[in-house]
């Protein structure tokens, strides 16, 4: 299901410059997504305590430094 809204011109440009820029010409709803997403995801971060954040770091650090084969 699709809908409309009403955005100053400003942002529907800065928006435009974004999915163009940093997601290679992403439409402006697949920007508007992966923003939310990303919004939620350093909302989510932000609530951890230290520890639960270190243990993500860990985690995160253990699967950067993973040699994770990619099958052809």
């Amino acid at each position: 299901m699709q809908t409309s809204m009403r955005i100053d011109s400003n942002n529907r440009d800065t928006l435009a410059r974004i999915a163009e820029r940093d997601y290679g010409g992403a439409s402006l709803d697949e920007t508007v997504a992966r923003l939310a997403f990303e919004h939620e995801s350093f909302t989510a971060l932000a609530r951890l305590s230290d520890d639960e954040l270190q243990d993500y770091q860990d985690e995160q650090q253990g699967l950067a430094e993973s040699d994770m084969g990619t099958s052809e």
